[in-house]
């Protein structure tokens, strides 16, 4: 696989011109060759279940457009949630090659945890370590478990024993009482939670 440096490291922040620019989108193809060295590893361990998917969109009203390949990994053991792997190349204006893209889902593909590069211009490149990291980071919180989910009325929340994430609208539940739920969920508490909330507990895959 290619990589690269930083090419931020030791500055303050991009140069203007660097918004407008992807030099090299070539080199994101990266993000699907580890999509695939994750599919073969985790396919390797007995009785994980490997399923190829066909390009469709990523939700149902095909508002967040489509992938064109994929994956759904499962694993056998009690309460692990699936894995799905989601692969798309991406026409940018002005660029002859495309950007490869990977979205990392649980469930469904619009139950989405990360995408990567999320932007791939200039100034948003901290290099291929830093791409790597957050996909194999993403990758092993769903596999690790603990690992909770929570999608409400333009709100969510995922979190892992390591830390947690949110977002959305001031309406919904701030980030300390997300996390609070997650943690409790994670536990086995009995939880009560916003109306309308959709709830995902995932245990680890492996001993």
């Amino acid at each position: 696989m290619p990589s690269w440096p930083n090419p931020h490291a030791g500055t303050s922040s991009p140069r203007e011109e660097e918004y407008e620019r992807v030099t090299e989108p070539d080199r994101y193809g990266i993000v699907h060759a580890r999509a695939r060295v994750w599919t073969d590893t985790l396919g390797d361990v007995p009785e994980v279940d490997v399923e190829t998917l066909a390009p469709a969109p990523r939700d149902d009203q095909g508002h967040l457009g489509r992938y064109d390949s994929g994956v759904r990994l499962t694993s056998p053991r009690p309460g692990t949630l699936p894995l799905l792997l989601l692969k798309c190349d991406a026409q940018l204006s002005g660029l002859e090659a495309p950007l490869a893209v990977l979205q990392i889902s649980i469930v469904r593909p619009e139950i989405a945890l990360e995408m990567l590069p999320d932007c791939g211009c200039d100034a948003c490149d901290w290099g291929s370590d830093d791409l790597l990291r957050a996909i194999d980071q993403t990758i092993g919180y769903v596999i690790g478990g603990p690992f909770v989910v929570l999608r409400g009325k333009g709100w969510h929340a995922q979190w892992h024993p390591d830390g947690g994430s949110s977002g959305g609208t001031p309406q919904g539940p701030d980030h300390a009482q997300m996390m609070q739920l997650c943690r409790g969920l994670a536990g086995g508490e009995d939880v009560r939670l916003p109306n309308g909330t959709e709830v995902f507990v995932g245990r680890p895959w492996l001993n």
